[in-house]
């Protein structure tokens, strides 16, 4: 099918229609803003400085998320990598132990085993890109693994009410990265709730944004105490946290070795306001899916996985395979959507990070892994950030529909 439009491309000796930069990530908002400046001028940036709980804005955000999230525990980290090797080492994770988690992942997730100098055992995916319960089975009582740590790519979610029963089959220490789950739910119940421990990261591109940053969250008294005292409390400066156990506390002080990891002041003010936004974006960017979905989903070359049913997810990013083209005619699709202003790129092309095949500080990187390459050479990720309007999503439609047009025919 070929487009109404006249226009010529950009490639063509067009003009640009886009006129906003669909990547740009989210301003830190005022409030936060102005409580980051006013514990830089009062020279207050480390989270045990503040004399107490109450005046730390690191615990109170910890609490409020925490809160928001319906669980007892959340802490923060410089980053979710770190809350992640955190979680590894109170799952007990020691040097060669095999660990389940995603084919199809960012590097990150990977290099993480490897700090812990495990060795990952790589699941398949689906077609909408969540992890597959049956290969997850298969895998787990193949290597015997019993640690689980599962990524939600891109916010997809696979279904968790058969990844819970594989959990519980084979007693899995269950880590869930959460990078890209905010505001999301599995038949109502929010992902990061289902496994033992959750990680969040705020990192720029994130739903909550901060440069750099993670979060810890658990309901377990002993993880969250563990994960306090990785992160970097010594002496009692644990007091500074909400709602841990002083007992444990104390039992635990000199057991744990301090790495160093803890989220600062500075780094907690800008992400405080920002949990009562997530609700608004959320539905900003819901609206926004939806309508292109609804603009380009119907095109012969273009695939959009239905998500399952129970799910709800956070749609920052689009992700849709290419479907009847070639490698050069994909690649050919991405570099003119790159000059007529909106950026994307192939998960199974050209080194990205995403492609377990181009992780080789791992054994795995040597695996086949049919159902993911399949489902990643020639799956487009595309960037919808809350600024959009509908009509620059509009926009982005009738030029994604003109390129791929233009891409087929010649």
């Amino acid at each position: 099918m070929m487009s109404d439009s006249k226009r010529r491309l950009v490639v063509e000796g067009g003009e640009k229609i886009v006129d906003f930069d669909n990547k740009a990530f989210k301003p830190i908002p005022e409030e936060g803003i102005e409580m980051a400046a006013n514990a830089m001028r009062r020279g207050v940036m480390y989270r045990y400085q503040p004399k107490t709980k109450e005046e730390s804005i690191t615990a109170n955000f910890e609490k409020k998320f925490a809160e928001f999230m319906g669980v007892k525990h959340a802490v923060g980290g410089n980053s979710c990598g770190s809350t992640m090797f955190i979680a590894m080492n109170i799952a007990g994770v020691k040097a060669g132990d095999k660990i389940l988690s995603n084919a199809f992942t960012f590097h990150a997730v990977p290099s993480v085993i490897e700090h812990m100098r495990a060795e990952p055992v790589l699941v398949e995916s689906n077609r909408e890109w969540g992890m597959c319960p049956d290969d997850l089975d298969k895998k787990a009582a193949e290597t015997g693994a019993k640690v689980l740590l599962m990524s939600y790519m891109r916010g997809h979610v696979p279904d968790m009410d058969r990844i819970m029963e594989v959990v519980k089959k084979h007693d899995l220490f269950f880590i869930e990265d959460c990078a890209h789950a905010y505001c999301t739910s599995w038949d109502g119940k929010l992902l990061g709730t289902f496994g033992h421990i959750a990680c969040f990261s705020t990192q720029s591109s994130k739903g909550m944004s901060a440069g750099e940053g993670g979060i810890f969250i658990t309901d377990n008294d002993e993880y969250a105490a563990k994960a306090v005292l990785y992160a970097g409390s010594y002496e009692l400066l644990w007091k500074k946290h909400y709602n841990l156990d002083p007992e444990l506390m104390d039992k635990l002080q000199n057991q744990i070795p301090g790495y160093s990891m803890r989220m600062h002041e500075v780094t907690a003010a800008m992400l405080t306001p920002q949990i009562d936004r997530l609700s608004v974006i959320h539905k900003i960017h819901t609206e926004n899916y939806m309508r292109l979905e609804s603009i380009i989903g119907d095109h012969p070359n273009i695939e959009v996985p239905a998500k399952m049913e129970k799910a709800d997810r956070f749609y920052d990013t689009m992700q849709f395979h290419v479907t009847g083209l070639s490698r050069e005619k994909a690649d050919r699709f991405i570099d003119l959507m790159k000059m007529e202003g909106i950026p994307m790129q192939i998960f199974g092309a050209k080194r990205n990070a995403r492609d377990y095949r181009q992780w080789t500080y791992v054994a795995a990187h040597k695996e086949v892994m049919p159902e993911t390459i399949a489902n990643i050479e020639f799956a487009c990720d595309l960037s919808m950030q809350p600024h959009l309007t509908l009509d620059n999503i509009e926009v982005m439609g009738r030029v994604i529909r003109e390129v791929m047009d233009f891409v087929v025919a010649e």
